[in-house]
């Protein structure tokens, strides 16, 4: 069984979806930089309060002209207390990164996870996510040319 959720905010899109049976996929697609990455204020009661947290807390680095965007993911567990459970883990790259580029993601990747630690879980959502892995993608479109979709309107 499969579940999707979908969350537009700062020009960024994100899906969630069960892939294993103990971790929770986590696919955030980015569409602009985020140059006022913030730790999360709002109570966190849902997957996709949870995204919108992730997505607030990331800053991607800059954009290195001569290379595509890279996709990241890593793992990470909470506490029910929303602290972390252990060290993120297991960063994988969508394509080859040199050693400069992948120490500015790994830079990138523990400051984001450093802000939203002591994620504000409600009781509910502790309960449900404490020791829980998830799998967070950054799907990186910044770079992308594609067209957005307009909302349908009707005809007068």
């Amino acid at each position: 069984m499969k579940r999707v959720l979908a969350l537009a905010a700062f020009g960024l899109i994100a899906a969630a979806g069960l892939a294993h049976a103990q971790a929770t996929v986590l696919s955030i697609e980015i569409r602009r930089t985020n140059s006022n990455p913030t730790r999360p204020k709002a109570p966190v009661n849902n997957l996709q309060d949870l995204m919108a947290a992730f997505a607030g807390c990331w800053s991607p680095p800059p954009l290195d002209p001569a290379r595509q965007p890279v996709d990241l993911t890593f793992q990470v567990s909470f506490k029910r207390s929303g602290e972390l459970f252990g060290k993120p883990r297991a960063i994988q790259f969508a394509r080859p990164v040199a050693t400069e580029e992948r120490e500015r993601y790994y830079t990138a990747v523990a400051e984001a996870v450093g802000r939203c630690s002591q994620m504000p879980f409600t009781d509910s959502m502790g309960g449900a996510v404490a020791g829980r892995t998830f799998r967070v993608n950054f799907i990186d479109r910044r770079n992308s040319r594609k067209a957005e979709v307009p909302w349908l309107t009707t005809k007068r």
